[in-house]
Formats: C-alpha cells, structure tokens, sequence
C-alpha cells in the first residue's frame, strides 16, 4: 500500500492538533493509502525526552508541582495518540530528518495552523521545502492570521518561493486563499477543516467519558485567552439562565483530560463558551450550543478562522458570536449539516484529484532540503538559458530558482552540482606530507589570519603571469570572490572573512583564462571548489585550486546587521574590518573595526557578538551542519588552514603570530608547495596529529537548538546584541536553586 507523510502541528498538547491529525489519518486511509504523520520534534515538550542535566534538576525542583501536572497531561495525550495514530519512524529535529523520508509517495501538509509565521512555523518543514512538486500536498493549511504585514518582505519572499512550487494549494480561511494569491499564482482553494470530514457518528464513536462525575446541564468553558470581566459576566448569566454550572476544561477534575475526553465533554453540554477554533467546530458537528468570545492574547487578529468556518457552515455570525445582547442563539442544524455535506465532498474531490497525480521526471535543479545547496551557484553560472538566478531567503543565504517557461530541461545545472555529484568529485587522499608551517617574512603572517602561506602560493602563480581568485570585502564590507593578476591586489585576498562569499561570475572569468593557458588559482571553500571542478567539467592542467578549512558560513545577512548596528553604535561608516586581527596574539585573535570618524572598535573573539554568533552554531548556512567535504578527502589541491595544536606538537613553531596546517592532494599541488618552502618555516607531521579527527573541520558542526528562534527574531528586526540572548540563554539556574535550598534549610 502507498504510504503518504502528514506534516502537521505535534509539538504540544493541544486539542485541536490531535483531533485534525487524527481525522486527516483517517481520511487518507480511508481513500487507499496508509496515512503516517512526520513528528518534529524540535523544541517538543510532549514527544521530546528530556536528557538528565543539573539544569532540568534544577528547574524541576524549583517547579515540582507545575511539572508533574504537565507530564500528566502530557503523558494522557501520548497515550490517547498512541491509540489513535500512527507516526513514522522517520522525525525531524532542529532542521534535520533522523533519516531521508524516501519511503512516502506524497506528502500532505495541514491543516491546522502549519503557516502561523508568529507561532514559528510556516518553514521549510511545514511548506515542504523539502518535497517534489509533484508529491507535494497542502490540505485546508491555516496561516492562522488575516496578513502578514508584520513579516519582512524576505521572509514574506521565503514564504512565496515555497507556495510558488505547489502545484496547488488548500488553505482553511478565505483570508488564508487571499494570502496565497497576494503572494503567488499558484491556484488556491478554500477547505473545511480535516476534523469535519469525520461524520458526527464517527466521532460519537470515539469519544470517550472522562473518569470523573459530572453534573449535569453544564457549560463548557474553553478559553485560550484572556477571560476579561467582562467575558466571566456574560458566562456567569448564561449559565444562569440555563440552570447550569459552569466546567473550566483548563482546570479542575478537567485539567489531565486527553482529547477524545474533551469532545465528549463538548457533546454532553448545555452550551460551549470559547475562543477555540476546534472547540467551536466541535460543538457544531455535535449541535451543542454554541458562544464564540474573540481572543484576546498578544499575537495577531485570529478571527478571521471564525468568519470563514462560519461561512462553510451557514451559521450567520449573529447567532453565536459574542454580543453584549445576544437574544436569539438558535440554530436550523439540518441547514448546517447540508452545508458541511457540501465542502465534505469538495474536499473529497480536492484530496482525490492530488492523490492521483503522476510522478513528474524533473531534469532541472530542484532545492528540496536546504542542507542540499551549499549556494556556490554553478548552476547559475553553467546554465546556457540563463533561466537559473540565485534568490537569497530570509536567513542571508542563497538558493537557485528555475524560472520554468525559459529552462529545456537539459539537466546541465544538476550534473554541474557539487552536492548532488559530491561522491565523485573528490580527490581520493594521496599520500603527500602535511606540514605545520608559516611565511618567514614577519609582515605576511602578521597581515594574514594565520601562517600566511596562502600569500606565498598567490605570489608565486601572480609572478609566472596568472590570475589568483579569492574572497574580498566589497565597498559595503559584504564578502565576494575576485579574480586578481597583480602582486599589489593579495592584501584584498588576505584574511579571513566569516561569512558565505557570492562566487559571482568567477568560476566563469577562471575558465576564460584556463581556456587561454593562464595558470589559476582558485582559492575557497571545499564546496567552492567541488563547485569550480563541475563548472569546468573538465581537469585543466594550469588549475591550481586551494581550499581552506572550513568552521561553517555564517549568514551575510547576518554580518550586514551587525555591522550596520556598528555604525550607529559608533556613530560612523565602517572603512576597514579585519575578523583575526593579532594585536593580542593568534590564539587570542581580536575583531577589529575602522570607522569613517577615527573611531575603532575591537574585542577578542569570545567578547563579541557576532563571533558568538558565529562560534555557537546559530547562524550558520544549512549545509554546513552535513556538509559532504568535511574529511581528508578534498576536491582541491591543496588545503591550508589553522595549525591550532602546534603548541603540543612543535612548541619550538608556537610564537603565537600564526602557524599553518596546508598538504595536498594532488602532485601537482605538491610541486606548487615545493617551490615556496625557501620562503617558509615547516616541519613535516602526521595529519591525524595536526588535524585530529575531532576538529571541526573535520566533522559537521551540530545546530544550535534555539536556531529557529533566532532566526525568527532576526527576521523580526532585533539587533545583534539582543539576538545574543538565543546564543547563551541567560537563566541563573544555580542561584534560584541557592535560595530554594537556603529556604528549605531556614525552616527547617
């Protein structure tokens, strides 16, 4: 039997994203698949296991009774979706999936509120990013808000680019259809919610009676948000009027019930008071009368979910919307339930018609998962249409978009692709030395971040009449790869720069001065250079590439904040940055900033934002967390990099002005490294000493677990300073922990 992946809200415990999985599972099934919801378990308090720390001790003693009751209510909702669903082997956590979810012939996204960007989601996880068109699903999708006026146009571009790559579109609310249309001209329809789908009979069936007494008639009062003065007033007199008692499903005998529980409640009452959406669609498949209060809470208007559910069900809002005189609240159910038979079987039809789609044969580039574009735009520059530009999304970094009217399918851009050919562009590792070495002219070490050994090898090809490229700082102080051909341009080349380089046009302006005879050098990083070789399609003997070990590339855009914050901080244009300045030595290098009145800034590494930011793992391009050139097999010919252990290895080279790591990979690579050691100190090593398997160049960098949220409040506008607060989470566990104990003693 086909299997089919839901991508749905599972997170929390929460009503009514368990109910609308559990009726979307049956609905699939029930048209001949087997349904298998995707968990994403990033930041889950119900499906997350927590790892013993003496943090979580400690919150937990300082909070025993509201975690008990929380793992209690949890705990009954695992078991309720134990019972009632069925969840994939395959999870996603923090950006990754534990395993490439192959094994699904489509993928349904929904409902519920999968797009709300203020919740944090609509991701490339929830618009299936990471999915084929043709296998790609959106079910009555709900972004939960009537715009998206509070989100930047890059992330609002984001958001487009993953609606622009459906073939078409389900949302919930009709302010959801006009979102899509605002943003994109993918067709887009309007759905009832999966969980009236499911019969009133259906969900009588499952329906379980809580464990405890209840009196009866009583109002049901579900409230999500605040419940004003003026809210408890107008309950309070119903309940009156209705001889009823009024049940707080938040609390009380109801505070562990699990959701089958919750629509019982719901069908045995008198009256249902709520902002809910899912307890009001509840209440109308079981005709309980019904009372909708507008939230009332700090995230965006909501209500547009009642105007369209409403409309679906031929309920004029009158009836059971909150007004100060509400005088006449009955309800021709028979209407409302031919309503709701009518979007059943539109919906029907809509999840047929997609689940019947052929498989399409794509020859173009297509970026299903971001970690599987490193954004060296080969494909850009190899494609002969000129159909291919690289947009940047809302976290600074660059993806390929196919215009489709203008691509033949010619499928050049994925055989260009350094990601997708990565097992069979990399050299195999030879058997060449590796040295710990540095320039022996003080004033090249001094002006490079380390040894200065890429300037020798620059100046070596410059001096024989051929072009050197590398990354440069342009005049915004942004990071772009160059090509140069006089001794005078290396300072531009020299340094470090911690940021994703735009390749630009280079890869082509190289192979115009291959084609000629010119010797090239290509300097970069690992995926770079598998980059340049799958452009080039072809070895080149005067190619000489170079790449330098690789930490991770933090977002541009990112750097651009930070700088900018700079400015205004010191009240001048940046002129000069240098990211490993020596002043207080190598090891103990400085961020250093120039600014256009004669100010400067500078901090050591660990002292200043962006670095945090940098070294946490934060921000850093998806692909750098699986990254495929991470070993000492590399596409170049030779690598160089920081020698960090010299100290331990050859003490006698430690000086603390910067000592390289460089071998190589190819023989021709060697002879380059050949013809400078006159103008160098070196010693020959063992690789696995000089780069042990442990460092981070040799192995993906994990993601920072609060990425997503800083990524959010990046987007939102914070400022570096203020995003730090994701990098290093400032809780004085241990001092609340102090107290506590201080107390415990005292009155004992």
């Amino acid at each position: 039997m086909k299997k089919v992946g839901i991508i749905t809200l599972t997170k929390n415990a929460n009503y009514g994203n368990v109910l609308q999985n559990i009726a979307m599972q049956k609905i699939v099934n029930e048209l001949g698949f087997e349904a298998e919801t995707i968990l994403n378990l990033t930041n889950s308090p119900l499906f997350n296991k927590k790892n013993f720390s003496f943090t979580n001790l400690a919150k937990w003693m300082l909070n025993y009774n509201s975690y008990r009751e929380n793992e209690k209510r949890n705990e009954n909702f695992r078991k309720c979706c134990s019972e009632n669903l069925q969840y994939s082997d395959v999870t996603y956590n923090n950006g990754r999936f534990s395993k490439e979810p192959t094994e699904y012939e489509y993928f349904i996204t929904g409902s519920d509120q999968v797009w709300n960007p203020t919740f944090g989601f609509a991701t490339e996880f929830e618009l299936l990013g990471f999915v084929p068109k043709d296998r790609k699903i959106s079910y009555a999708a709900s972004f939960g808000i009537d715009n998206l006026d509070m989100l930047s146009d890059s992330r609002k571009d984001d958001i487009r680019h993953y609606l622009a790559e459906f073939s078409s579109i389900s949302v919930r609310e009709d302010s959801g259809e006009r979102i899509v249309r605002n943003l994109c001209s993918t067709p887009v329809e309007t759905h009832v919610d999966p969980t009236l789908l499911l019969k009133r009979q259906e969900w009588e069936r499952l329906a379980i009676k809580p464990k405890f007494n209840l009196k009866k008639p009583y109002i049901l009062v579900y409230m999500l948000g605040e419940i004003s003065a003026e809210y408890q007033t107008a309950i309070k007199k119903l309940a009156k009027q209705n001889n009823a008692e009024i049940i707080n499903a938040l609390k009380g005998k109801c505070k562990f019930i699990n959701p089958l529980e919750f629509i019982w409640l719901i069908n045995n009452a008198t009256y249902v008071c709520t902002d809910s959406f899912h307890a009001s669609v509840f209440s109308i498949i079981f005709h309980t009368k019904l009372y909708i209060f507008n939230r009332r809470d700090q995230h965006a208007n909501q209500n547009s979910r009642f105007t369209s559910l409403l409309r679906q069900c031929g309920i004029p809002k009158d009836k059971v919307v909150y007004k100060k005189n509400l005088e006449d609240s009955s309800i021709d159910w028979e209407r409302v339930d031919k309503h709701i038979e009518k979007e059943r079987e539109r919906s029907f039809e809509y999840l047929k018609k997609a689940l019947s789609k052929e498989k399409e044969t794509i020859s173009q580039i297509e970026i299903l998962n971001k970690k599987d574009c490193c954004g060296c735009s080969a494909c850009a520059q190899a494609c002969v249409k000129k159909c291919i530009t690289m947009r940047m999304d809302y976290e600074g970094f660059t993806y390929p978009e196919v215009d489709s009217s203008t691509c033949v399918q010619c499928g050049l851009c994925k055989k260009v692709c350094p990601i997708i050919n990565a097992d069979f562009n990399s050299n195999e590792m030879l058997h060449y030395p590796a040295y710990a070495a540095f320039a022996d002219t003080e004033d090249i070490r001094l002006r490079s971040s380390s040894g200065g050994i890429f300037t020798l090898l620059a100046e070596n090809v410059l001096h024989k009449g051929g072009m050197v490229f590398g990354a440069a700082f342009d005049d915004e102080f942004m990071v772009s790869h160059i090509g140069i051909e006089h001794i005078e341009e290396i300072t531009k080349l020299q340094g470090s720069k911690y940021l994703q380089s735009s390749i630009g046009n280079t890869y082509y302006e190289a192979k115009v001065a291959l084609d000629v005879g010119r010797q090239v050098l290509y300097s970069g990083t690992a995926c770079q250079i598998a980059g340049l070789k799958g452009y080039l399609k072809k070895e080149y003997p005067n190619l000489l590439t170079l790449d330098v070990l690789c930490h991770g590339v933090p977002s541009p855009k990112v750097w651009n904040r930070y700088l900018r914050n700079q400015e205004v901080l010191h009240n001048g244009h940046v002129r000069r940055t240098f990211f490993r300045h020596k002043k207080y030595g190598w090891k103990t290098y400085a961020l250093l900033l120039e600014f256009s009145n004669n100010k400067a800034y500078e901090r050591i590494f660990g002292e200043d934002p962006f670095m945090q930011m940098f070294l946490s793992n934060i921000c850093l391009r998806p692909s750098c967390y699986a990254c495929k050139f991470k070993s000492l097999s590399r596409p170049s010919d030779i690598t160089i990099g920081d020698c960090w252990g010299v100290n331990n290895i050859y003490p006698e080279m430690d000086d603390d002005k910067g000592t390289s790591i460089v071998f190589a990979h190819s023989e021709k690579g060697m002879d380059l490294l050949k013809k400078i050691m006159g103008e160098m100190t070196y010693k020959e090593g063992n690789i696995e000493e000089l780069l042990p398997n442990t460092a981070d160049s040799r192995k993906s960098v994990s993601p920072h677990p609060n990425r997503n949220a800083f990524f959010a409040a990046f987007d939102a506008g914070e400022n570096c300073d203020e995003l730090l607060k994701f990098v290093n989470p400032k809780v004085s566990i241990l001092g609340k922990v102090k107290r506590k104990l201080k107390t415990i003693v005292r009155m004992n």
